[in-house]
């Protein structure tokens, strides 16, 4: 039996910080990719909504890079940790908005197929815009890799 690590590339992609601070996670390179899930854990309660997305780029320097518009699967746990364990699977959208005041909270997932990628594309990050300096946010990507190996390759390196 394989361990997770063999199975799921594991990069944090966004470090422990302010909410209102959170504008882009690091790109990573989707070529060896056969689908990724972007966890994304915010803390807080401070009603100030904050949006989440995702944008591509033709590298991990995202020196040509663009807003994805295309939909994706979303999953989410509004009161994480609270009185819920429940990913609750969302209508599919080009971003994740999260109130919370209603919301508390929460864990969230988005799932990214790189055949959607534009053509020439082939990295993708998680941006964000909104959020209270009093709440947090905190990004990991567990990438599926085409094929499973004891060390899977870089994600963060063209």
């Amino acid at each position: 039996m394989n361990s997770l690590p063999e199975n799921l590339k594991i990069v944090r992609v966004q470090q422990t910080v302010a909410a209102n601070a959170f504008t882009m996670s690091d790109y990573i390179c989707c070529k060896n990719a056969h689908k990724v899930w972007f966890l994304i854990n915010h803390a807080g309660a401070t009603d100030t909504d904050i949006t989440f997305a995702l944008n591509e780029a033709t590298d991990v320097a995202a020196g040509t890079n663009a807003a994805v518009t295309a939909t994706f699967p979303i999953w989410e746990d509004a009161d994480a940790g609270t009185s819920s364990d429940t990913l609750v699977r969302q209508t599919d959208a080009a971003s994740l908005v999260i109130d919370p005041a209603t919301e508390g909270s929460s864990l969230s997932v988005i799932e990214w197929d790189p055949a959607k990628h534009t053509s020439g594309y082939d990295c993708i990050a998680v941006s964000g815009s909104g959020g209270n300096a009093s709440d947090t946010v905190t990004i990991i990507a567990l990438i599926e890799e085409r094929y499973q190996q004891a060390t899977p390759p870089t994600a963060i390196t063209d």
